[in-house]
């Protein structure tokens, strides 16, 4: 099959939906399929120009010009590209979908649209999206073959207008992560080398994933648990970081707070290993993807209890939700897990990482390949 795959952000780009494409292009290129990347042609991090055609990974990415902002563009090129291929994949709720859904009288192309969390996983102006997703997606979604609905909550929610969805949960690169051996509290088999309290945060470092409440959070816990210290890796996406660092050593955790900005994989691999618990204060996401890779390795989750940490995380069995709007009740939970005896620490992490088994990306592409040969079937029985 000759594929294109439509995604706002792309390579540079970091974060879930992009990592999350790249390796399904991986993954169908390993398959014998080709797979092209269509994106804008500027960074929304930085506003950086890209040029308009890039290999990246053995994958061909094509740059579009477009109109308008990163909460909602035009890009009306992409029209030209579709005759191009047998199936378009758009990754996204966006305007690509708008348009493509809506005009496939024009492209006349196969369509498959993955959710990633629609627009409703974020808090602003609920009424107008309500209204909008009623209306405009409703109707672009009548030119959609297949909606592939990334989580149970967005299976639900797609359900109400559009008769054709499957759940499709995103996918990670499960050998990789689940190839972690633990080292967390030394050798953790037996407890012979000293203990250490080390969490870690993967993500950007953006206004809604709350890196200011884990900090919080960490100043009630020290109380407690003076070996406890933090490591915050990823993207300082919005400028938020010297604000951040100001904070902790406001209160006195200047010394135990370390950023390390985007790192290697090996290097963040080799972070989960010697990781006692992987912490995420985050307000909203749309799938939830670096706490899937963490729990891959082993590593406990302490999530906010939000609709995509809720969906992963089984209370108390395969990491444990909390509130990090409390401080104090997240670090009672956060104290709790590091408490726990080794025996059942270890536990908890074979459960996540058996959880996060069902994410694997070479299960997830096998499906998504079996969808596209229906669709393409039932579009040329139409």
């Amino acid at each position: 099959m000759n594929i294109l795959q439509v995604v706002r952000q792309y390579l540079p780009s970091t974060g879930g939906m992009e990592t999350y494409v790249s390796s399904l292009c991986r993954q169908l290129s390993g398959r014998g399929h080709r797979s092209d990347v269509a994106t804008l042609d500027y960074l929304f991090k930085n506003m950086t120009p890209l040029p308009a055609y890039e290999r990246i990974d053995g994958t061909d990415v094509i740059r579009l010009p477009s109109l308008g902002t990163a909460r909602y563009f035009f890009a009306p090129r992409l029209m030209e590209l579709a005759p191009r291929y047998d199936i378009i994949h758009v990754h996204g709720v966006d305007f690509f979908v708008d348009m493509l859904g809506t005009c496939k009288w024009m492209h006349g192309r196969p369509l498959v649209l993955s959710t990633h969390g629609g627009f409703f996983h974020t808090p602003w102006f609920p009424a107008l999206k309500k209204a909008y997703f009623q209306t405009v997606t409703r109707m672009a979604l009548t030119g959609v073959d297949r909606v592939l609905a990334s989580s149970p909550k967005d299976e639900q929610l797609f359900e109400k207008i559009s008769s054709r969805v499957t759940l499709v949960e995103n996918g990670i690169d499960y050998e990789t992560f689940a190839g972690v051996e633990k080292r967390a509290g030394g050798n953790i088999e037996d407890g012979s080398a000293s203990r250490h309290e080390n969490l870690v945060f993967i993500g950007r470092i953006s206004k809604n994933k709350r890196v200011d409440r884990l900090l919080d959070m960490m100043a009630v816990l020290r109380k407690h648990r003076p070996e406890a210290a933090l490591t915050v890796i990823g993207p300082d996406w919005e400028g938020l970081q010297s604000g951040l660092e100001a904070q902790a050593a406001a209160i006195g955790l200047g010394d135990v707070v370390r950023f390390t900005g985007v790192i290697p994989q090996d290097q963040m691999l080799e972070m989960l290993a010697d990781a006692r618990l992987f912490v995420s204060a985050s307000e909203y996401e749309a799938f939830g993807l670096s706490t899937v890779e963490a729990m891959a390795t082993g590593t406990v989750p302490v999530v906010n209890a939000i609709p995509a940490f809720i969906d992963l995380v089984d209370d108390g069995d395969t990491g444990f939700l909390t509130d990090f709007s409390d401080p104090a009740a997240a670090a009672a939970t956060i104290e709790q897990a590091l408490g726990l005896p080794e025996s059942r620490l270890l536990e908890v992490g074979a459960a996540a990482r058996n959880a996060a088994s069902r994410h694997d990306s070479s299960k997830v592409s096998e499906q998504i390949i079996n969808i596209y040969e229906e669709v393409l079937a039932g579009h040329g029985a139409c």
